[in-house]
């Protein structure tokens, strides 16, 4: 039964994986039951089967273990019981031996060296070795042999634990003790000395506080962060928490809450390259210059307050009105290619010089103004039809021609009027007819034709009442208007 108890155990190492004692519960206590064979001159059947056997007897024990390492425990194991051999039957061999019972005090401290190493699992075998020492007392001395007294052993034996619980295992041990003493049995003969084999079945409890270099609460085994300062909060591997995922722990970092696509620095602070207080992550324009800097919208472009095109931090004009958009230079200030003190975008003659009372535009003559004036009323037609008539007529137009040639930068409106006799639409037709002779008379004189423009308003635009003759003459015009 004995052998079949220690080799089962020996065969279940195959399949064990940990053990209840481990670095995070790095003792363990045990209680323990079991019986103790002797080997003497007595008896000499130690291993024996159990009937032949004629020196098995009861004991108790406790043990205290250290876990050293996942491969190392040190153990120490004492046991009160009784050691001895029973006498034996008439019919057997070596009947006149007689019969020895003795209490024996067992203690041994040993190393134990184990099989598996990784934490959790079912079994835990083990082999043990170390140095012990028994003391002897007689039992009765009338009724059974054998001498009080100590002896040195050297013990070594197998173990294997059961594991139950976390903490809670199931514990058997065969402990072989070699004594160096050989006359207890009150025999000292033969080329061996006593030995015993204990058997013990038995619970072990393991405990402890794992070991915690960082103090962080996460066992060292289990800390992959085993540097942690003192006080600092960590997830479940020991590492520094990181909430906002940045790679930059919490207590590091001084910009909690980083959006996951923004780069950070050591602080943990969005990346800002070019120092303009926008974040590379939301930074449109991310390379903008020093002297930009507090001049720049929310997405990190340099602002440019008057819409001119040129942003604040090059502008020496601020404050460019509206309307002169795209007529600023490099530093942001109105043009004025003319040269006329008249900004460009309120010019209406760039490129030519003028003055500021007439938009930029050329001063129109005070000879020309009177010819416009006196070509009014001065271009006369055929009663109602288009047609030029007079040498008058004629004068003036060729006057207006030479004005025209004489100031390339004019344009001219011809606008054709009439009075209110006869039907409006026809009247409106009639000035629009008058106004286009009088425009394809210019043109035939050599005016280029883009400069002259001409229109009909019949009589919806009176200078003067159409209730008299006089009036009514007034109002039969041809209006010239020169624009640049």
């Amino acid at each position: 039964m004995k052998k079949i108890v220690t080799l089962a155990c020996a065969a279940l190492s195959s399949v064990a994986v940990a053990t209840a004692q481990t670095e995070s519960n790095p003792w363990a206590v045990g209680v323990y039951g079991g019986l103790t064979e002797y080997e003497g001159e007595l008896a000499s059947n130690m291993m024996g089967i159990l009937k032949d056997n004629y020196s098995f007897y009861g004991h108790g024990g406790v043990s205290v273990s250290r876990f050293l390492n996942q491969r190392w425990d040190v153990s120490f194991f004492g046991s009160y019981g009784l050691l001895g051999a029973k006498k034996e039957e008439a019919s057997a061999p070596k009947s006149n031996l007689p019969e020895m019972k003795l209490r024996e005090v067992y203690g041994d401290l040993t190393a134990a060296f184990k099989f598996v190493t990784k934490d959790k699992a079912l079994f835990h075998p083990y082999l043990f070795a170390g140095v012990g020492y028994r003391y002897l007392m007689e039992k009765d001395a009338e009724k059974y042999i054998g001498e009080e007294g100590g002896d040195v052993v050297i013990a070594a034996g197998l173990g294997c634990d059961l594991r139950l619980t976390e903490r809670l295992s199931l514990s058997y041990m065969a402990r072989y003790g070699y004594t160096l003493g050989d006359d207890k049995d009150t025999y000292d003969y033969g080329s061996f000395n006593d030995q015993q084999l204990m058997h013990s079945l038995g619970l072990k409890f393991a405990f402890g506080a794992p070991k915690d270099s960082d103090k962080d609460g996460v066992e060292d085994k289990l800390d992959q962060c085993p540097n942690t300062p003192l006080g600092v909060a960590v997830d479940a591997n020991g590492c520094p928490l990181d909430e906002d995922k940045d790679g930059v722990p919490d207590y590091l970092d001084k910009c909690p809450g980083t959006p996951s696509e923004a780069k950070v620095d050591s602080t943990g602070c969005p990346i800002d390259s070019d120092g303009d207080g926008v974040p590379d992550y939301l930074d449109q324009c991310p390379d903008t210059p020093a002297e930009a800097r507090g001049m720049v919208d929310e997405k990190g472009c340099p602002l440019d307050t008057d819409g001119d095109g040129v942003a604040d931090y090059l502008d020496k004009c601020p404050g460019t009105p509206a309307g002169a958009n795209g007529f600023v230079d490099a530093n942001g200030c109105p043009t004025d290619k003319d040269g006329d003190g008249v900004y460009d975008f309120e010019d209406k003659c760039p490129e030519t010089p003028g003055i500021k009372e007439n938009k930029g535009c050329p001063e129109i003559k005070a000879e020309v103004k009177q010819l416009f004036k006196k070509a009014l009323n001065g271009v006369q037609f055929e009663t109602g039809k288009s047609k030029i008539k007079g040498k008058a007529s004629f004068a003036i137009l060729d006057d207006v021609v030479k004005v025209m040639n004489e100031n390339p930068a004019y344009k001219l409106n011809i606008g054709g009027h009439t009075d209110n006799v006869g039907d409006p639409g026809k009247n409106m037709q009639l000035s629009k007819d008058r106004a286009a002779a009088v425009r394809a008379y210019l043109v035939e004189k050599g005016v280029d034709e883009s400069r002259l423009a001409a229109a009909g308003y019949g009589d919806t635009v009176p200078v003067a009442s159409n209730k008299t003759a006089k009036g009514r003459a007034e109002n039969r015009r041809v209006a010239f208007e020169v624009e640049f």
